[in-house]
């Protein structure tokens, strides 16, 4: 499953559905999170690990540390059991922009789609910064979404800046990375195998009405 292109959102979903603005949400929501993390980062195929799952690994030290946080700034009042959920997106984006200072995180999950004649090419690399932007990008605005939902505590506000606009972005963010992956499929650089989870199942999972 850690193999899953949609699997990789999973520690992120846990923590939005997990964490509520009291004292020891953030505390279980990153432990919460930081199990799935390590759940799916053991079931990855071995023969892949090698590549390294950029995004798995950095959650495993991202909701280590919100959990950590969490424990040691348990007040309901603070700044980490208000924004917790922002704090958890923009660790996705984080990691998503350190990568592209060495592999994109994304191309984890486009190598063992391509053929291995390929894999060195720069359009083949450019399409992973292309996703990877994508994400980041997305979770960027999903991080001030959440950030605006606490300021305005309003139940509306809670309901539309904390599910409705961050599902809608990342629908649109699995849309453009389609077109992204279709664009060079389209030029035969890849095998016919298409990576079909990274448009739709990266976004199905997000459904959710809980706060």
């Amino acid at each position: 499953m850690g193999d899953e292109p949609y699997a990789a959102l999973l520690p992120w979903i846990v923590f939005a559905v997990v964490d509520r603005a009291r004292a020891d949400g953030p505390l279980w929501a990153g432990i919460a999170a930081l199990i799935t993390a390590v759940a799916l980062l053991l079931t990855t195929s071995r023969d892949r690990r090698r590549f390294g799952n950029v995004i798995l690994v950095g959650a495993i030290v991202w909701f280590a540390g919100l959990a950590v946080a969490g424990g040691l700034h348990g007040s309901q009042t603070g700044f980490i059991a208000d924004d917790g959920r922002a704090l958890s997106a923009a660790g996705f984006a984080l990691i998503a922009f350190g990568s592209l200072a060495f592999t994109p995180a994304l191309e984890y999950y486009t190598r063992p789609h391509v053929r291995s004649s390929s894999r060195d090419e720069p359009a083949f690399t450019r399409m992973n910064i292309q996703i990877t932007l994508i994400w980041a990008a997305t979770f960027t605005a999903i991080a001030l979404s959440h950030f605006v939902a606490t300021t305005f505590r309003t139940p509306e506000a809670v309901t539309v800046f904390n599910w409705v606009l961050p599902i809608a972005l990342a629908a649109i963010a699995a849309h453009r990375s389609r077109i992204c992956w279709d664009d060079f499929n389209d030029d035969e650089m890849f095998e016919p195998d298409p990576m079909r989870d990274l448009a739709i199942d990266w976004a199905a999972p997000l459904h959710s009405t809980d706060h």
